[in-house]
């Protein structure tokens, strides 16, 4: 009976909490409405995120503007390049970013840090991040990870192996010397590195569906809410002793002007010369979201262009001619110079971006004024989001956006300059594009160089790539054949 009682109360609960969520504010009831129902019950499905999308084009009826709710609020849902320059294009300081307080897990998680902070907080490290960012551009480093990378798929060649496991290996330790100046050592073994494992252990819990359908769940007292909390605690003190150890070897000067900066020092050492005070905490919170950021967008990218690759060996060899035709016939780490040269390169990258954004949805902006978007005046405190999925597959920009055709992006054709926008735009763009451009590039070219690779048989993405609808975009068992070329 006690049982019996308990599920009719969280049903109860949750079909309050639904209504809520569907309830439109009077100043806003003039923008076209579509029903959260559907989107909630294809999530909680947990459908792939192409088919999660379909629903929401669906439902919104050829609306590029409309309100819906997935969460605690309503908001204002945005898939026109033309109403994505009103939104984005405005000052930080009147479309901020929606903050999450304590208790809700994205905040205790991400924290306060570039992608959430707003006002002077965020336009102090911004400063401080963006010739970090600029310093961190090391072809040379990615290349020696590919290295590793080498000896890895050695290990495992003419056989099935899930490459975004593999990429996120890459990635990961790509990130920890650029930002950190540490070594995860994901590529020496086929054991995951403890820390590797509580990080994918967080970040899965920050996405799950149910917390952001219903994120009052995050304050129930339950064991796996204070596992969580506790996870945090262990990943903290690991950031917690790299930022204190990186404090003590620039005070102690044993780090040279002639070393390697990483984007840690590098946000230390400007920290010092511009005078601000870069606390602990802060410092904490820029490393958590360059660290999400800084690999998991990547690795689904690098993913993405691999199946393709895999997919279609016609445009895998016309990559390698391109590559060999720059750097020769052996796997050779490329120049700065020489990426900028790799033009089909650089039309796979931007064509897998486009076709399966890594953060399909923009996270929320809170007006501090009434702003004009498309034909609606949306007034202040309304949350407006960006649908970056729906802006790549509009067929007024792109045409047969379903499918993947690189050269799409060779030719000069004029595009509105919001109808790619994988890295969001605007004064608020992802600090790190250039960074994630550059090692997907140097990734590529070296894998081309040293392998071959195609999809195994009875492959489940042999029609098409199976999305999990995540906060990051992921595929679905996705594994490829490497056999090394003669």
């Amino acid at each position: 009976m006690i049982t019996l009682l308990f599920f009719a109360s969280i049903f109860v609960i949750i079909i309050y909490h639904v209504r809520k969520y569907n309830k439109i504010p009077k100043e806003i009831e003039n923008i076209p409405y579509v029903s959260a129902f559907p989107l909630m019950w294809a999530l909680l499905r947990k459908k792939p995120h192409d088919e999660i999308q379909d629903v929401l084009h669906e439902s919104s009826k050829g609306h590029d503007i409309y309100l819906s709710s997935i969460g605690p609020t309503m908001n204002v849902n945005i898939s026109s390049p033309d109403h994505v320059k009103d939104l984005l294009m405005e000052s930080e300081d009147i479309a901020t970013k929606f903050e999450y307080g304590p208790g809700n897990l994205l905040y205790d998680f991400f924290g306060n840090g570039l992608v959430f902070s707003n006002g002077n907080k965020w336009r102090t490290y911004r400063k401080l991040a963006t010739p970090a960012f600029n310093n961190a551009l090391s072809p040379e480093i990615v290349g020696e990870t590919v290295m590793d990378l080498f000896s890895f798929i050695q290990q495992n060649l003419n056989r099935p192996i899930d490459i975004f496991e593999v990429m996120q290996r890459t990635t990961i330790e790509v990130l920890g010397k650029l930002a950190f100046g540490y070594r995860f050592g994901c590529l020496e073994s086929e054991e995951t590195p403890h820390i590797i494992n509580v990080y994918k252990y967080l970040i899965s819990t920050v996405e799950s569906v149910y917390h952001i359908v219903f994120p009052w769940i995050s304050k129930l007292p339950t064991e796996h809410n204070r596992k969580f909390r506790q996870t945090i605690k262990e990943f903290d003190g690991f950031i917690f002793d790299i930022i204190e150890a990186k404090r003590n070897q620039i005070n102690n000067k044993e780090i040279s002007d002639n070393d390697r900066v990483d984007l840690l020092t590098s946000m230390l050492k400007s920290s010092e010369q511009e005078g601000i005070h870069a606390d602990t905490k802060q410092l904490r919170d820029e490393m958590v979201t360059f660290f999400v950021a800084g690999h998991d967008t990547t690795s689904m990218s690098l993913s993405t262009s691999l199946y393709y690759l895999a997919k279609y060996p016609e445009m895998q060899e016309k990559a390698r001619a391109e590559v060999i035709r720059i750097l020769g016939n052996e796997p050779v780490i490329p120049s700065s110079e020489q990426l900028k040269e790799m033009k089909y390169i650089n039309a796979i990258i931007k064509e897998s971006l486009r076709v399966y954004p890594p953060a399909p949805i923009v996270s929320l902006r809170s007006l501090q004024k009434p702003i004009k978007i498309g034909p609606y005046i949306v007034p202040k405190n309304v949350l407006c989001s960006v649908n970056i999925w729906q802006v790549h597959y509009d067929t007024k920009y792109w045409e047969n956006p379903k499918q993947y055709n690189p050269e799409r992006f060779l030719n000069n054709e004029k595009r509105h300059p919001f109808s790619w926008i994988p890295f969001s735009a605007g004064p608020r763009n992802c600090i790190g594009q250039n960074f994630s451009i550059m090692e997907q590039r140097v990734i590529l070219s070296m894998m081309l160089l040293k392998y071959n690779w195609t999809l195994p048989k009875n492959s489940i993405n042999e029609d098409k790539l199976l999305l999990e609808s995540q906060f990051l975009l992921r595929p679905v068992d996705l594994k490829l054949v490497f056999t090394e070329r003669k």
